[in-house]
């Protein structure tokens, strides 16, 4: 319910920006909420994954404003999107939500990262550039899947040095 229902958002259930009829409203975001309620202390990553654009975005959608370590964001940010690019060329742009994309309310990523105080928590929105838009085709899906595993694997392993967080059984990433 952090920052629902602002800007980018739709009450019209019929529209693409539909945002539900209140804040977990819908039994897949309710499963959601209760999990990460559930595990939050555990928690040090969050992704949330869509298609398309090739963007690699930090909170926030509802506004212009930034989390307060949107500079330690914006650097892991550029470490995935390198490692990502280093696979076979694919570019992705980073920024907060609101400004890389559009003003996109009642969002997971600002839920998590403004109300559950998970640290770092991006929107990813996955290949390609709109030649295929929600259909990636077949023979993309393995590529994709690899290219952004070695981003996450190398943001990973960088937060993991720097927090010391490498041999711990108790982190959980989303």
């Amino acid at each position: 319910d952090y920052k629902w229902g602002g800007k980018g958002t739709s009450a019209n259930p019929c529209d693409i920006d539909f945002r539900g009829y209140a804040p977990f409203s819908e039994k897949e975001t309710k499963a959601v909420r209760n999990w990460v309620d559930a595990q939050k202390s555990k928690i040090v990553l969050y992704i949330n994954f869509h298609a398309y654009g090739q963007l690699w975005m930090t909170p926030y959608g509802y506004s212009l404003d930034t989390p307060s370590n949107e500079k330690e964001m914006m650097k892991y940010s550029k470490i995935a999107v390198d490692a990502i690019k280093k696979v076979r060329g694919t570019d992705y742009n980073y920024g907060p939500v609101y400004s890389t994309i559009y003003p996109a309310s009642s969002i997971s990523v600002d839920w998590v990262r403004g109300a559950e105080q998970i640290l770092i928590a991006y929107t990813v929105e996955l290949p390609d550039k709109g030649k295929h838009g929600f259909i990636t085709p077949e023979h993309e899906i393995t590529p994709i899947g690899y290219e952004t595993w070695k981003g996450i694997e190398k943001l990973l392993m960088r937060f993991g040095e720097e927090k010391n967080l490498l041999r711990t059984n108790e982190i959980v990433i989303v």
